[in-house]
């Protein structure tokens, strides 16, 4: 069976961008089939169908939390607030 796992993040900044990708690169080597945004999407794609699609078709939703992340998810702003209500209405 395979492991599979969708990142939700705030892009903060470049440096926070970048742990992230390298997070997702050390799950992958370890066996675990990882879905983040910026290896998916492509300019023209709807966020928030592969949103949806991302949080519904894998295995386990990773969030990496930082205070960023925490005010848009309170908020509801941006794509972290669709994701909060995606994965609220799943549960």
């Amino acid at each position: 069976m395979t492991k599979t796992a969708f990142i939700s993040y705030s892009w903060d900044n470049d440096a926070h961008k970048d742990w992230v990708r390298q997070l997702a690169q050390r799950l992958r080597a370890d066996g675990v089939d990882v879905t983040l945004d910026r290896w998916a999407v492509v300019p023209g794609d709807q966020l928030p169908a592969f949103m949806e699609n991302a949080i519904r078709e894998n295995k386990f939703v990773i969030i990496v939390c930082t205070p960023h992340y925490k005010r848009r998810s309170d908020a509801r702003e941006g794509g972290v607030g669709y994701e909060g209500d995606i994965m609220t209405a799943e549960s």
